[in-house]
């Protein structure tokens, strides 16, 4: 795969893909693959203390980024961390037996890891598109799209992703659109136990639905305005994605999902 064949044979189709090993050759995987210490001590040592932002959530969310109970806030703190204190915290948390979440998420990698980035490079995408570190612990984002077109790599534990194409927003019962604790709105249903009497209609979602799961060195590419509920998996979890702006599929825009989200709704 180059990035000629990337964006003529993947992008244009404007379908979800998965590439098997594409980033293998990582230094950060072939670190992870002698265990989460030699993984930790290998990012560290591009940590100039940069602090970026990161969650953290009680054990009872059990890693799941949501509402409050009114609906009036969140299930989770921000606050500023470095790299180095998220690794520590992780490690702490992995004493418990019902563990705390805590994850940095979208970090640009400039300014938590400077130096990474050029020591795994991605040749698939041109150098303007910067790449963000998400890393922590067990942590499930529900269902929601990116405006932008989406390449995830995966470096540390497994990422499961739970795929739905654009049209499904009517069957996925999404949240109130202007307050969500994603940059897009969520889908309300909890996965892992869905309550298919409050929600009858995600059973035809799941008809449309395609569960992948990534190891370390695999990657995904997500086209804009796709649906995708993601879960790590794992003691340390450690991925490496990138956004860009580039043309969606036809008669697709964020107006048009939104739209068939609130028929959801109504």
């Amino acid at each position: 795969m180059d990035a000629v064949r990337f964006q003529q044979e993947i992008v244009a189709r404007q379908q979800p893909a998965v590439l098997r090993g594409l980033v293998r050759e990582w230094g950060a995987v072939r670190a992870s693959q002698h265990g989460p210490e030699a993984l930790c001590s290998y990012l560290m040592r591009f940590d100039r203390g940069g602090a970026c932002d990161a969650v953290m959530m009680p054990p009872e969310a059990r890693g799941r980024l949501f509402y409050s109970p009114d609906m009036q806030g969140f299930n989770f703190a921000r606050s500023k961390r470095t790299v180095s204190q998220v690794i520590e915290q992780v490690a702490r948390y992995s004493q418990f037996e019902n563990a705390p979440a805590v994850a940095m998420q979208s970090a640009l990698l400039e300014e938590c890891l400077p130096g990474l980035a050029a020591d795994n490079p991605q040749p698939l995408l041109d150098a303007v598109v910067k790449p963000r570190l998400w890393l922590g612990n067990e942590i499930v984002t529900p269902a929601h799209f990116d405006e932008s077109h989406n390449l995830a790599c995966v470096i540390s534990g497994r990422r499961r992703f739970t795929l739905f194409p654009p049209e499904q927003a009517a069957n996925l019962y999404i949240g109130p659109l202007d307050f969500a604790p994603t940059p897009t709105p969520i889908s309300l249903v909890d996965f892992r136990v869905p309550d298919f009497e409050r929600f009858p209609h995600f059973r035809e979602a799941l008809k449309h639905a395609v569960v992948v799961e990534l190891e370390p060195g695999d990657a995904l590419y997500l086209p804009s305005f796709w649906w995708h509920h993601v879960e790590s998996i794992g003691v340390l979890n450690v991925m490496v994605n990138y956004w860009w702006s580039a043309p969606a599929a036809p008669g697709l825009d964020k107006a048009s999902v939104l739209a068939l989200a609130t028929q959801g709704i109504n």
